[in-house]
């Protein structure tokens, strides 16, 4: 009974493995994505001035959605941004929340 409960096992465990090898490929190909992504961060790491060929270098294409309500100046819209190597970056929330408010008070001190 032990016997084939280990046989089991290690059946289900060698159908894993090419599985398993799949993803060990992928997590490889992601960590030199994002070597080549820190080489290209570290070369313009004290850019002066925000040029096309700066952004050709850096973004491989921008995605733009419509609009939540048409024709209207303060509907939110959603743009994706994808960076050469890593892909879409995703902001984290805390730092949405923050620029949100810090651009609310910006825009009502402007109307003030």
């Amino acid at each position: 009974m032990l016997a084939s409960d280990y046989t089991d096992e290690q059946k289900e465990l060698e159908l894993q493995i090419p599985t398993l090898w799949k993803e060990i490929e992928a997590l490889k190909s992601e960590c030199v994505n994002t070597q080549k992504f820190l080489d290209v961060v570290n070369k313009y790491l004290y850019i002066e001035e925000l040029t096309p060929s700066v952004l050709r270098t850096f973004i491989s294409k921008i995605v733009i959605h419509q609009r939540d309500k048409k024709h209207s100046k303060t509907a939110t819209q959603k743009i994706d941004i994808y960076f050469r190597y890593i892909g879409q970056f995703a902001v984290p929330n805390d730092y949405n929340n923050t620029y949100n408010e810090e651009y609310t008070t910006e825009n009502a001190k402007r109307t003030a």
